[in-house]
């Protein structure tokens, strides 16, 4: 298990926000207009690559699959015949004891099925209008 996977884990509930993909173009950063913020997600995160979602665009909680694959933690959720995938791609931010307390994060909904089995492939041919984010720890005192 990787430090990354470990540390999602570890953390056990995330709360993650995603800017609004399309904007981050060349004419957007032109014209001065700010990242939107497009989804808030939160995640439980369970030994076993299993967990949960809620979104802030849709109603109920989800099932979502954790798979560990090139040093990434790929959180999936199955859409019907799309996948709504947020990946964990590193950590930007840890407290004094050395435990991640911020991951940067990118989060996409597309048809590449394959995700659920090649989560790392299917992260490389991700959408370029993938929303950018970061992901924290809901909970950052020691239990």
């Amino acid at each position: 298990m990787s430090p990354l996977a470990a540390a999602a884990i570890a953390a056990g509930e995330l709360i993650c926000q995603f800017d609004d993909g399309h904007r981050r173009g060349y004419l957007a950063q032109l014209a001065g207009d700010k990242p939107q913020v497009e989804a808030v997600l939160l995640y439980e995160v369970r030994q076993g690559g299993d967990g949960a979602v809620l979104d802030s665009r849709r109603a109920g909680r989800r099932s979502v699959a954790a798979r560990e694959d090139a040093g990434l933690v790929h959180l999936i959720e199955d859409d019907g015949a799309s996948v709504r995938v947020t990946t964990l791609v590193g950590c930007s931010r840890w407290n004094l004891t050395g435990i991640c307390t911020r991951f940067d994060a990118r989060h996409a909904w597309h048809f590449d099925a394959r995700a659920r089995h090649e989560a790392g492939a299917s992260f490389l041919r991700q959408p370029s209008g993938a929303s950018t984010g970061a992901c924290e720890p809901w909970r950052v005192d020691p239990r």
